[in-house]
């Protein structure tokens, strides 16, 4: 689960990057926002889904005891 969070964390921040430099001339950033156009309309979904990941591993982990 720790692997998957950091994944989205990462992917995330890949696609605030490109989303905002779509336009400035950087070949990979205008290449990654014509395949995932819905990511660099609103990078903050995958934000959205890690926050949502976090809560139910803390949830999970507190059960436990």
């Amino acid at each position: 689960m720790f692997l998957l969070i950091m994944t989205l964390l990462g992917a995330a921040g890949v696609f605030f990057l490109a989303s905002s430099t779509q336009y400035s001339g950087w070949s990979w950033s205008y290449a990654l926002c014509q395949q995932g156009a819905i990511f660099c309309d609103h990078p903050s979904w995958i934000l959205i889904g890690a926050g949502v990941l976090i809560l139910l591993e803390m949830m999970r982990t507190m059960s436990e005891t």
